[in-house]
């Protein structure tokens, strides 16, 4: 059995409705993501722990009929990864979400990570 990374700070989320759009577990999406885009990375990469150090900002647009179509969701993390060498770091860094012709056919979400910095620990 595989036990993923530890995981703090990350609001519940029947307490941000507004992040439903990620699906029932935001958290889990998030971090298969973020894994899977370090993972490209540096395919021995481990993910040890990931640490949501603030709310989300969220950044919900409607459309001329009060619909919204169009949402942002950025989160300010800490990443505690192991790299291929075995060299612990800290990343933090902003994933950020950005959904667009939200409830129709053409539904896209898309997500991409800045890196603020880059400890070793």
């Amino acid at each position: 059995m595989t036990v993923g990374p530890e995981l703090y700070g990350f609001p519940p989320p029947e307490t941000v409705p507004d992040l439903r759009w990620l699906g029932p577990d935001y958290v889990s999406v998030l971090v298969y993501d973020l894994t899977q885009g370090l993972l490209r990375q540096d395919p021995r990469t481990s993910v040890m722990g990931v640490r949501c150090e603030g709310e989300p900002r969220l950044a919900p647009s409607v459309d001329p009929a009060g619909v919204i179509r169009a949402h942002d969701a950025c989160f300010p993390l800490q990443v505690y990864v192991q790299d291929g060498a075995g060299r612990p770091w800290r990343l933090r860094g902003r994933w950020t979400y950005s959904g667009r012709e939200l409830g129709t056919r053409a539904a896209s979400i898309q997500h991409f990570w800045q890196l603020l910095s880059a400890e070793g620990i």
